[in-house]
């Protein structure tokens, strides 16, 4: 048996390649056009800037090669220039064999049921966050900046999590919003109904250009653990 989710998982992965690289560009859900145009991949994560498709596997086994062969298709459909597959269980040798022959990334990254918060939250704080238009992305032109502070009330406003080149007003992007808050609050990870429930109640909040202000005692009646 897994535990929690699989669309959990996939914002555990986001959240994790923004810790690895504080400069990377994402994409969640999305549609990658083949390179005819005659039809469109829907792929787990997509790095504009390198081109990369990310598929997260939240399965109660080990990831097989069926899943290497399925994204190599999907390489060469869109044109990508790598892929990458995070799995919750691991990979069967098979598909590590497969996957290395391809220049496939395969990484375990075991279902966090508890994450190492900092700042940790003192109930009287606060969380703020703005995003800006910049320039440029991967399936159209929108590039931008986010950032979301936790502030302690005493004066102290520290990064919870930067990302750039995000489309933030995308609905997708405001679900993972709510999970980076939520899962900052609780410190593991928040259900589906409570990120979804805190979206409809501040995800017009969201957009870009915006910055937005949220006390932590309006976030804590959200804070229900998967």
């Amino acid at each position: 048996m897994t535990t929690g989710s699989g669309k959990n998982y996939e914002r555990q992965v986001m959240r994790h390649l923004t810790e690895r690289d504080k400069g990377v560009v994402f994409e969640l859900d999305i549609k990658i056009p083949d390179t005819t145009g005659s039809y469109a991949r829907q792929v787990d994560i997509w790095l504009p800037r390198t081109r990369e498709i990310v598929e997260c596997k939240h399965h109660s086994r080990r990831v097989g090669v069926g899943v290497i062969d399925a994204l190599v298709g999907a390489m060469d459909d869109t044109g990508a220039a790598g892929g990458q597959v995070f799995g919750h269980k691991g990979f069967t040798r098979t598909a590590l064999a497969r996957a290395s022959k391809a220049g496939i990334e395969c990484t375990e990254l075991p279902y966090e049921e508890r994450f190492e918060i900092y700042p940790e939250p003192n109930g009287d704080g606060y969380y703020l966050g703005d995003y800006i238009d910049l320039c440029m992305a991967s399936t159209r032109e929108c590039d931008s900046f986010g950032r979301i502070n936790y502030g302690d009330g005493q004066g102290n406003e520290t990064p919870v999590c930067v990302g750039h080149s995000v489309d933030w007003g995308n609905i997708q992007m405001h679900g993972f919003i709510a999970y980076v808050i939520l899962s900052h609050c609780l410190a593991r990870p928040p259900a589906d109904w409570a990120i979804s429930t805190f979206v409809e109640e501040y995800g017009k909040r969201f957009e870009s250009g915006y910055e937005w202000h949220i006390e932590e005692s309006e976030v804590s009646g959200f804070a229900v653990a998967a």
